[in-house]
């Protein structure tokens, strides 16, 4: 008789797998406590695994509920009830726990969606999740298998593609325009300077420039031509604006149109392009007070460094002004206050608006994981946080701050952040911007500037797609 021989092929490791998915998973005993979790559910509930395992989880799904229960243990025998939902509290956490029974009992998985999550493990930090909940047997033992996808994630995702069609869109048409007017310009400078060597050639040609002085004389009787040079001069001056306008109006259009540069495809460490820019404003704004929160481990990325430089440029330049401007208006209001009110000045109460706001620019290196731009996935990418305490963004203006023409600033342009937006596009990366702005002036000093911030946030990947390298 032939024995054949059956090759076993090698099971895959399920936790290896389950760390590579972009779902987070969690693995729940019966007593419902965490016993695993990939490194997805760390990156989406932003709690560590160390801080996880062990715990309840009715503390993730549930933390409202346990928290209201514990505050009113032994304390009264009223009911509380959860105003958003209108149950018992006792009656929520029952009712969890008996769905995780019911699963287990019939072996039936069940589904919540728009699940808010809010637990002290991550300080209270409230976003909202679809979860699943699948009950199996393993090793004789039941267990539950939890699935999260975070809904915070996917709208997102979702706005920032809405957003980058838009600013596509709008990039098109207004490079489509600046083309238009970029060709007649040439043609008016053109037509200028040919104009402006005729008056030049007439200038040259007078007879008043051969006759002598003493026939000349002060009459214009006798100067029947100086009429004739003032008209040439002033002529030659309106050629000179027409000139430098339409100078002004192609170096304008050039910045519409972006450079046709590609990028420089280079390795370096992200705090080298971050210090340059670093050491000049700083000379430029002493009065700023720079804060750095470096991550020094971080793996050199493949970029442009002379791109990365505009960018920071424009960015830390835009934090630095908008500061100053605020810090000019709190100083010109401290100025108007003493003749609405009479008040003692004192050492104290002479400085004490003064000193109460400081300048302040944050700068935070992190590495991100599991980040999506542009609908790719990336395990890991570069995250830059660019913070200051200046007067904030109009929320009207938050959706439109990176498309061409559109500034908060008085003194603003309208073209640094759409530039950095192209630089960025290039890098195959993503920026966001978040601000919180103070209602009025008088909130911003009551509340001692602590609650106004705008932060750009950059996402870069360390490695650029192979056909770009």
């Amino acid at each position: 008789m032939t024995t054949h021989l059956t090759t076993v092929k090698p099971t895959p490791d399920l936790a290896f797998m389950s760390q590579h998915l972009f779902t987070a998973i969690l693995w729940i005993n019966d007593d419902l406590s965490i016993t695993w979790l990939n490194a997805q559910a760390e990156q989406l509930l932003a709690i560590s695994s160390g801080r996880l395992l062990g715990q309840s989880i009715l503390t993730l799904l549930a933390s409202k509920a346990l928290k209201s229960a514990d505050s009113n243990h032994d304390s009264d025998n009223h009911i509380t009830v959860d105003k958003s939902s209108g149950e018992d509290i006792h009656e929520q956490t029952c009712s969890l726990k008996e769905r995780f029974q019911q699963a287990k009992q019939y072996q039936q998985p069940f589904i919540d969606h728009d699940h808010l999550i809010s637990t002290p493990l991550n300080g209270n930090l409230s976003f909202s999740v679809d979860y699943s909940v699948t009950p199996v047997i393993y090793e004789q033992q039941p267990y539950f298998i939890i699935e999260m996808w975070g809904k915070d994630r996917q709208s997102r995702i979702s706005e920032e593609q809405r957003q980058q069609q838009q600013y596509n869109v709008a990039r098109h048409m207004l490079r489509s325009v600046a083309h238009e007017i970029k060709n007649p310009l040439a043609g008016i400078r053109g037509a200028a300077q040919l104009l402006q060597r005729q008056f030049i050639k007439f200038s040259d040609a007078s007879p008043l420039n051969s006759a002598p002085p003493a026939i000349l004389g002060t009459n214009p009787m006798v100067n029947p031509n100086s009429h004739l040079q003032k008209t040439a001069e002033k002529l030659r001056t309106y050629t000179d604006i027409i000139i430098s306008e339409t100078d002004r109006l192609t170096h304008l259009i050039g910045k519409f149109l972006g450079s046709n540069q590609l990028p420089n495809w280079q390795t370096l460490n992200i705090h080298e392009p971050l210090e340059h820019v670093l050491s000049l404003v700083v000379n430029q704004y002493p009065q700023v007070t720079l804060q750095r929160d470096y991550d020094l481990s971080l793996p050199e990325l493949c970029a442009d460094k002379d791109q990365l430089i505009q960018v920071f440029l424009n960015l830390i330049n835009n934090a630095c002004e908008s500061m100053t401007e605020f810090e000019q208006t709190l100083q010109q209001r401290e100025l108007s206050e003493p003749t609405k009110v009479q008040q003692p000045v004192t050492s104290q109460t002479s400085n004490k608006d003064s000193t109460s706001y400081k300048p302040t620019l944050h700068i935070q290196t992190r590495i991100a994981f599991q980040h999506t731009i542009a609908g790719q996935q990336h395990k890991q990418v570069l995250q830059i946080n660019i913070t200051d305490n200046g007067s904030g963004i109009d929320p009207a203006l938050i959706g439109q701050i990176f498309f061409p023409m559109v500034t908060s600033r008085a003194a603003g342009t309208g073209l640094g952040l759409s530039i950095v937006q192209d630089i960025i596009s290039h890098h195959h990366g993503m920026i966001d911007v978040s601000s919180q702005q103070s209602k009025n002036l008088n909130d911003s000093v009551k509340n001692d500037y602590n609650h106004q911030h705008t932060s750009f946030t950059l996402y870069l990947p360390f490695n650029q797609p192979a056909h770009h390298a």
